[in-house]
């Protein structure tokens, strides 16, 4: 084999790594955009369960009121326990 056929073939050898190199980058970017946009979709996603979660907590704490009633002393102490919930939630926020 001569010399020139065999820089002629490390030239094509060369040239098709050099072009699969340059598609895996490309596939590399689009998976990494791809990556960014799950996980925004993901925080977006778990701010609704949050939120969900505050809703049910609301509901389950007006149920809880609205089934004490009757017993004033316990009523005053499920609104304390709220009142220390609250104030913790304020803590974090703070944070």
């Amino acid at each position: 084999m001569s010399l020139n056929k065999i820089i002629s073939n490390i030239e094509i050898k060369l040239n098709n790594l050099l072009s699969s190199h340059n598609k895996l980058k490309e596939i590399n970017e689009s998976l990494n955009a791809e990556k960014v946009n799950f996980i925004s979709e993901i925080e977006t996603k778990n701010k609704e369960i949050d939120a969900l979660k505050d809703k049910i907590k609301i509901m389950s704490i007006s149920k809880s009121v609205d089934a004490s009633k009757g017993d004033i002393r316990q009523t005053k102490l499920k609104i304390n326990e709220y009142i220390r919930e609250i104030d913790k939630c304020i803590a974090q926020l703070n944070n």
